[in-house]
């Protein structure tokens, strides 16, 4: 009854009153509905395994990783991709997993 409850929330479909009423007659708790997952959010270690398949082959600019991220992730826009690989790429620079080699070029440690 909680997973019609989320999904009659989720879709905004009639009948979410009836299926609370006969919860409440049953004692469920009702816990808040939260909003359903972006389909495109990457799974965690999802970008840095790309970013690494992109540096695979030596070094690499920002520009190239960034392409090769589209390619990876055509539900998300170009803009998204760049945004999501500088973050990326600072992140695994902080950690040590890549480091900056000249203007914009790139290479796993």
């Amino acid at each position: 009854m909680l997973a019609l409850r989320k999904q009659i929330t989720r879709a905004d479909s009639e009948g979410l009153a009836h299926v609370e009423a006969l919860l409440a007659l049953r004692g469920v708790h009702m816990p808040a509905v939260l909003p359903a997952k972006r389909k495109d959010v990457a799974g965690k270690g999802i970008m840095s395994a790309i970013i690494l398949e992109a540096l695979s082959g030596g070094q690499a600019s920002t520009r190239t990783i960034v392409v090769h991220v589209s390619a990876r992730r055509p539900e998300i826009t170009t803009e998204a991709a760049y945004r999501r690989t500088t973050q990326a790429l600072a992140k695994m620079s902080n950690n040590g997993q890549v480091q900056r080699v000249g203007w914009g070029k790139w290479v796993v440690v």
